[in-house]
C-alpha cells in the first residue's frame, strides 16, 4: 500500500506514523509553494497541470449544458420560455475565477487526484481540512477503491470569522437573498432610471442614409479631466473616440449610440454619474445618444424577468438530482458538487440569476428599439452580459457584432476560454460575436491555442496601453539598473493595489509590515489604490502613526510610471504590465491560496513577494523585465482598428 498524507494548514501532522507508511508514504501540502525537499506542493502541482485540468473544465461546462434529461438537454430545461439558456449565463459556465471562489479548491482537488492516479497511491491521510473537504475525498476514495483516513484536531478554526450580518444573509435561501437585492436594486437604481417608451422618446435615429452603431461599455470609467469639458472619453475606448468623431465630422453628425453596464465607482456617486451622463446628452459631441441599460427596461419586461426568474427556480430544484452526479471533469471520479452547489443556487435562484433576467429583457428592448446598426461593439471579457447582447443583436438582425479584449489574458482568467463546440452548436454561435479582437499576439496565441476558430480572430491596437507607445526605454536603450531619486535624496516605490479586496488586504498587510520591519527606509513611498478601492482607511488602521511616510496618489496611471520609479503591484493588477513595458523595475505579489491572476507570471526573472525576506530580495534585485516587443500592438495610428471598422461598412479616415 502507497499512501500519501494531505496536510492541510495550519493543521500539524500526526505524531503517530501510519501503519501504511513503511510500505511507501509521501507528504503533499494543501496551501504551500514552499515545501520541504522530499515534499509534494499541491498549489506547484496544480501549477504544472493548470493547462490541462483547465481544458477539463472547459469541456465539462459545455457538456453539462448538454446532459440528456429526459426528452431535453439540461441548457433547453433552463431557458425558463426565454434564450439564451441561463446555462450559458451562469456562474458555472463563466468560470470566473474571482466570483467563484470554491474554484480554487476545485482545482486542487483535481490535481490531487491526478498525483494520485499518476503516482499510484492506494491510500489517502487527511490532516486538517474542514467537514466539505473531509467529505468530498472521502466520497472520492470510496468510489475510486481506495483507503482514506482523517486526522481532524478539534476547534481548529480553517476560515475567517464572518459579521453577523454576513452569516445571516449567507444563511437565507437563494430566492430570498434575490429578493433583497431586487428590492435594494429597484429603489436605488430602476427608479431614478425612467424607462424608455418607444411611442414618445425612442433613440434617435442617425441622420442621412447610414444607420447608427452601437458600443456597450461599463460607465464610469472616464477621464474626468475631459468630462468636466463637456467631452465623453472612456478609459476603455482612448483614441478610438478620436476616429470616431473624425467620421462623424466628415458625415455631418454623430452615429455612435453608447450603451452603459453601470459599474459602482467610489469616487462618483449614482447621481453624479446620471449628471455626468446628462451633460454628455446635452453637449452631443461624442455620441448619438447616451443610456444606461436599466432605462430599456419596461414594467411589463420587469414582470417578465421575475416570472421567468420563478421559472428558473422550480426549474433548477428539479435539476438538482440529475445535475449532481455529473459534477465531475472527464476521466475523474472525483466529485465536486459541494463545492459548486453555492454557485448553482446563485445562478438559477440567487440574485446572479434575477439580475441576467433582468439584464436580458433590457437588451432585447435596446435591440428592439436601436433597430439595424452598423455594427455592436464591445469591451470583450466573456462575461454573460456579453453574450446577452450579442444574441439579442442578431435576434433583432441588427447587424455584426464584434467584442475586442481591453485588458490582458491570463491562463487562470477561465472566462477567456470557450470549449471550441461552443462557436459551432447553432444555439450557442448565436451569442458569439462575429469578430473577435485581441490587443496584441500574445492573447491571440493564448486563444488559438485553446481552440478558437481562427477565421473569427484577429487583432487591435491595445487602446488602453497607447501611452506606452512612445514610452519604453527598455527596448530603445539600455535602461538605468538603479532607480533615480527624487526630492529629498530618497529612492521611489510606487506601491500599486488591486481592484480585488482579498489581494489589496494581503498587498497593504505586507506593506505594513515592511514598514515596521524597517526595510523601507530611505525610500519614498508612493501608493495608488485602484480608482474602484479606496485603502487610506485600512492603511491608517495598519500603520498607524507611520501613515505620515506613505503619500496617496490618485489620477491616471501614467502619471506615476516614471523613471527612477521602482513598481509593487498586488497580484492581478495589469498596471505591472504597464510598468514592465515603460521599462521599469517590477516586483509582484505571489497568491495567497488562489490562483495567479498575475499578468508577468510567465517572465522567469520576475520578483514575486509573499513574505519579508522576500520583500528584502525583492527590493535588492528588481530590474526592468525582458518582453517580447509584440506582447501588445501598440501603433498610434489605429491602422487595424481602421481596418476592422472599414470590414464593417464604416468608411473611416
Amino acid at each position: 500500500m502507497k499512501e500519501l498524507v494531505l496536510l492541510v494548514e495550519p493543521a500539524k501532522e500526526p505524531s503517530v506514523p501510519s501503519p501504511a507508511s513503511g510500505l511507501g508514504q509521501a507528504v503533499a501540502h494543501w496551501s504551500a509553494w514552499e515545501v520541504p525537499e522530499g515534499r509534494i506542493s499541491l498549489p506547484a502541482r496544480l501549477h504544472a497541470d493548470l493547462l490541462a485540468i483547465r481544458a477539463e473544465h472547459m469541456a465539462w461546462a459545455y457538456d453539462l449544458g448538454r446532459l440528456r434529461v429526459g426528452r431535453k438537454e439540461l441548457q433547453e430545461k433552463l431557458k425558463a420560455g426565454e434564450s439564451p439558456s441561463m446555462w450559458w449565463c451562469s456562474l458555472l459556465y463563466e468560470r470566473h475565477p474571482k466570483m467563484t471562489p470554491n474554484l480554487y479548491t476545485i482545482y486542487k482537488l483535481r490535481a490531487l487526484e491526478r498525483l494520485m492516479d499518476e503516482e499510484g497511491f492506494t491510500a489517502l491521510r487527511l490532516c486538517g481540512g474542514d467537514a466539505t473537504l473531509r467529505h468530498t475525498l472521502a466520497d472520492f476514495c470510496a468510489v475510486s477503491g481506495r483507503l482514506f483516513v482523517e486526522c481532524h484536531e478539534p476547534g481548529l478554526r480553517l476560515k475567517p470569522a464572518q459579521s453577523l450580518l454576513r452569516r445571516v444573509y449567507n444563511a437565507c435561501p437563494a430566492p430570498l437573498r434575490a429578493a433583497a437585492r431586487y428590492a435594494h436594486w429597484w429603489w436605488t437604481i430602476r427608479r431614478k432610471l425612467p424607462c424608455i417608451r418607444k411611442e414618445k422618446n425612442c433613440l434617435p435615429p442617425a441622420s442621412g442614409q447610414k444607420p447608427a452603431a452601437t458600443i456597450a461599455t461599463y460607465f464610469p470609467n472616464l477621464d474626468m479631466h475631459a468630462a468636466g469639458l463637456g467631452r465623453f472619453r472612456s478609459r476603455y475606448w482612448e483614441k478610438l473616440h478620436d476616429v470616431l468623431d473624425a467620421v462623424a465630422r466628415r458625415e455631418g453628425a454623430q452615429f455612435v449610440r453608447w450603451l452603459f453596464i453601470r459599474f459602482p465607482a467610489p469616487q462618483l456617486s449614482f447621481a453624479q454619474c446620471r449628471k455626468l451622463r446628462d451633460r454628455f446628452r446635452e453637449e452631443g459631441k461624442d455620441g448619438l445618444s447616451f443610456h444606461y441599460l436599466e432605462e430599456f427596461l419596461r414594467h411589463r419586461d420587469l414582470w417578465a424577468a421575475l416570472w421567468r426568474h420563478l421559472r428558473l427556480c422550480w426549474a433548477s430544484l428539479r435539476l438538482e438530482k440529475h445535475a449532481r452526479p455529473a459534477f465531475h471533469f472527464a476521466g475523474s471520479r472525483l466529485n465536486f458538487w459541494d463545492y459548486a452547489k453555492g454557485d448553482w443556487a446563485e445562478s438559477f435562484r440567487g440574485w446572479r440569476g434575477l439580475e441576467r433576467c433582468l439584464q436580458n429583457r433590457a437588451f432585447k428592448s435596446y435591440a428592439h428599439c436601436a433597430g439595424p446598426q452598423r455594427w455592436t461593439l464591445f469591451p470583450l471579457e466573456n462575461c454573460p452580459w456579453e453574450r446577452m447582447l450579442t444574441q439579442a443583436a442578431h435576434e433583432a438582425g441588427n447587424g455584426p457584432v464584434f467584442g475586442a479584449q481591453h485588458s490582458t489574458i491570463r491562463p487562470t482568467d477561465f472566462r477567456y476560454f470557450d470549449d471550441p463546440r461552443a462557436f459551432s452548436a447553432p444555439d450557442c454561435a448565436i451569442f458569439q460575436p462575429d469578430a473577435i479582437r485581441g490587443n496584441g499576439r500574445s492573447a491571440c496565441r493564448q486563444w488559438l491555442d485553446a481552440g478558437m476558430p481562427p477565421e473569427r480572430l484577429g487583432e487591435v491596437e491595445a487602446l488602453r496601453y497607447l501611452y506606452l507607445a512612445d514610452a519604453a526605454p527598455a527596448q530603445t536603450e539600455a535602461p538605468d539598473p538603479a532607480p533615480a531619486t527624487p526630492a529629498g535624496g530618497l529612492k521611489r516605490l510606487l506601491v500599486l493595489t488591486s481592484f480585488f479586496n482579498d489581494e489589496t488586504e494581503a498587498h497593504l498587510v505586507l506593506l505594513a509590515r515592511a514598514v515596521h520591519a524597517g526595510l523601507l527606509e530611505g525610500w519614498d513611498i508612493v501608493v495608488k489604490p485602484h480608482p474602484y478601492l479606496p485603502v487610506e482607511e485600512r492603511l491608517r488602521a495598519l500603520l498607524g502613526r507611520r501613515m505620515r511616510e506613505i503619500r496617496l496618489a490618485d489620477g491616471p496611471i501614467a502619471e506615476q510610471l516614471r523613471p527612477g520609479v521602482t513598481v509593487w503591484a498586488s497580484n492581478s493588477t495589469t498596471a505591472a504590465l504597464e510598468a514592465a513595458l515603460k521599462g521599469l523595475p517590477v516586483m509582484v505579489m505571489l497568491p495567497s491560496d488562489d490562483f495567479d491572476l498575475c499578468p508577468l507570471q510567465d517572465v522567469p526573472e520576475l520578483p514575486r513577494t509573499g513574505d519579508l525576506e522576500d520583500v528584502r530580495l525583492a527590493l535588492a534585485t528588481a530590474a526592468p523585465l525582458d518582453l517580447p516587443p509584440d506582447y501588445l500592438d501598440l501603433n498610434p495610428e489605429l491602422p487595424r482598428w481602421r481596418q476592422l471598422l472599414e470590414h464593417f461598412k464604416v468608411e473611416m479616415l
